[in-house]
């Protein structure tokens, strides 16, 4: 098999328009379908905990990528973002996608708050421990 030309369909339909090639060749056939929605595996989410005994309540905190791969703010390019600066968050609710090594992982924030920046562009590399999102508590927004 021609792993060249079999690593170049996979190219072709993963960056194109394209939902489904079919190959065929000296009594080889390659079959490749892409998915119509993003599986997802493994739940991350590793924010910076809180100090622990705080006198003062903590004014924000980030939501940092878990591992280094590519982020998405969206379940796929077509559809809205999980969550925009002002949304009003809870705590387990997905934020984001990290894709790595060809695995898309559920970014969640293991605590509730609103969302005042976002740190990170849709579909940019990032490293483990990259902040992606900044978050104040409701309580500093007067909700």
């Amino acid at each position: 098999m021609d792993k060249p030309l079999v690593e170049r369909l996979v190219s072709l339909l993963e960056n194109g328009a394209l939902s489904e090639i079919e190959y065929s060749a000296g009594g080889t056939r390659i079959r490749l379908v892409k998915a119509s929605a993003p599986v997802l595996t493994d739940q991350l989410w590793l924010p910076k905990a809180a100090p622990a005994a705080s006198p003062r309540p903590q004014s924000s905190w980030t939501i940092d990528a878990g591992l280094t791969g590519v982020f998405y703010r969206a379940p796929s390019p077509d559809e809205t973002a999980f969550v925009e600066v002002g949304t009003v968050i809870r705590e387990g609710q997905q934020v984001g996608i990290i894709e790595a090594m060809k695995m898309l992982n559920v970014l969640e924030s293991q605590r509730g708050g609103r969302v005042v920046r976002i740190l990170a562009d849709d579909g940019a590399s990032i490293e483990a421990g990259m902040p992606l999102f900044e978050l104040q508590p409701l309580e500093d927004n007067h909700v």
